[in-house]
């Protein structure tokens, strides 16, 4: 599968992607498709722990143990 991106070249379809397809790219989040991250992976912590609005609601270390379960295969 190849990347999709918007008119300003955020990658849109993360999650059928590889890591290397995304790494240091600008990527919209891969749960919520709401966030778009600069550089990915980078910020994805707190916007895990935060902010997306695709996890379930709970304690931010909960938050961000469901974020990497769900997006795994998108970290090196």
């Amino acid at each position: 599968m190849q990347p999709v991106t918007d008119q300003d070249g955020i990658i849109l379809n993360a999650m059928v992607l590889t890591t290397d397809q995304i790494t240091h790219k600008h990527v919209r989040c891969p749960v919520c498709a709401m966030k778009d991250f600069a550089m990915w992976p980078e910020g994805w912590d707190a916007h895990a722990a935060h902010k997306c609005a695709g996890l379930d609601a709970g304690p931010a270390d909960q938050r961000k143990l469901q974020f990497r379960a769900v997006t795994r295969h998108l970290f090196q």
